[in-house]
């Protein structure tokens, strides 16, 4: 959130037309919303696919995972292998 922060000041604090810079925010906001660092729903059934969304949009790294246990972190090391392994069959 901090770093979204940053960019929405950056964004502001540019040159340009005031009211273009606001639906400039407006719509980068609009789209950032969607993002998983900045709005998840955390249960236990989703626990793993938000941790392999975080990782995966760059918002945690897998060393933000260590205090976590080696099976939790084996099991989404195997998820971030497989989605990879998907995406790089697709080309």
């Amino acid at each position: 959130m901090g770093r979204l922060c940053g960019e929405y000041i950056e964004l502001l604090s540019g040159d340009g037309d005031p009211s273009e810079k606001f639906w400039q925010l407006e719509k980068r906001i609009r789209s950032d919303k969607r993002n998983p660092g900045v709005q998840l729903e955390m249960t236990r059934t989703n626990f793993i696919y938000n941790i392999i969304s975080l990782i995966s949009n760059d918002v945690i790294s897998m060393k933000d995972l260590e205090d976590f246990s080696d099976k939790l972190k084996e099991t989404v090391r195997v998820f971030l292998e497989r989605q990879s392994r998907n995406y790089s069959d697709e080309d």
